[in-house]
């Protein structure tokens, strides 16, 4: 079994038995969270990432296409 499955199963086994559906849920999205970030860093580690002037030049080119849409209101 993979660390992480065990890890995510002992903090399902270790919650208390009055545990809300709120809490669970908050659980949930942070696990999203972690995975989202961790998935992050290893794009960078593995170099597919974007350095600050290619981000500038996308967002730009983002920029220019929204304003060429009409508007949908």
């Amino acid at each position: 079994m993979s660390k992480i499955k065990e890890k995510i199963l002992s903090l399902i086994k270790d919650l208390p038995e009055d545990t809300t559906s709120e809490e669970i849920e908050d659980l949930i999205d942070l696990l999203y969270i972690k995975k989202q970030v961790l998935e992050g860093l290893e794009d960078f580690r593995q170099d597919r990432s974007y350095s600050l002037e290619e981000m500038k030049s996308l967002s730009g080119k983002w920029k220019l296409e929204s304003q060429k849409r009409p508007n949908d209101s």
